[in-house]
């Protein structure tokens, strides 16, 4: 975190700053106005109540919304409105509320998909699906088509999706959402990793405790607007 005495760093000099940002999806307002910043290692958590509008920045972060007004920057580059494939190589990776894998696949295809946008040489790319497989505890299951694993596995799989795509920032949408406390406990385990290693994170949840366990701060969004950053 920064410094309560040093001078503050400008909007786009952040590694992620939305400034502004607007949503309207016909009468709805999901967001009117909102800006946020994290900087590098940094890790943020959003919460606010169901249609506050934490998902929608998220969408809107990696490119699968438009925003109507507002502007997103990446380590000082405007990003706004580009395609999620194009965020996803500039270095912004997401996870969904209902995960979004390749499920005729096996764990391992699922993450050396993630790897093809990377210029990674077929022995780096190896090494990288292999170091990823360890982060998230998978390994043991490299071989499984993903449709046979539980929810809590599969979300680790997603997350392992997350890092061989080599992204910067992760934005995580619930990531313990629907989860048994076995399975809670498994990927809270390697999210606690990632914040060790000083990941780069915005978290969307409603779980207090994941905040206390893994966030610098929290944001929390009430009519599309963070009415709290600290």
């Amino acid at each position: 975190m920064t410094p309560a005495n040093a001078t503050p760093l400008p909007p786009r000099a952040r590694l992620l700053s939305v400034e502004g940002l607007v949503k309207r999806f016909g009468g709805m307002v999901a967001l009117d106005g909102l800006t946020l910043e994290l900087e590098a290692g940094e890790s943020v958590g959003i919460s606010g109540a169901n249609g506050c509008g934490k998902t929608t920045l998220v969408d809107v972060v990696t490119g699968f919304v438009r925003p109507d007004r507002g502007r997103v920057w990446l380590a000082g580059q405007e990003i706004t409105g580009w395609p999620p494939h194009r965020i996803v190589g500039a270095g912004i990776a997401r996870t969904f509320q209902s995960p979004r894998v390749g499920f005729p696949f096996t764990v391992e295809q699922n993450l050396r998909v993630a790897t093809l946008h990377r210029r990674l040489g077929g022995s780096r790319r190896r090494q990288e699906v292999d170091q990823t497989l360890a982060m998230v505890n998978l390994a043991n299951v490299r071989d499984r088509v993903t449709r046979s694993l539980s929810l809590g596995e599969i979300r680790r799989v997603e997350l392992g999706r997350a890092l061989a795509a080599g992204g910067r920032v992760l934005l995580l949408d619930e990531p313990l959402a629907s989860l048994s406390p076995g399975d809670a406990a498994e990927v809270l385990s390697v999210l606690r990793r990632l914040r060790k290693e000083g990941r780069t994170m915005l978290i969307v949840a409603h779980d207090t405790l994941l905040f206390q366990t893994l966030c610098d701060r929290v944001a929390v969004i009430k009519g599309g607007r963070a009415i709290r950053n600290a």
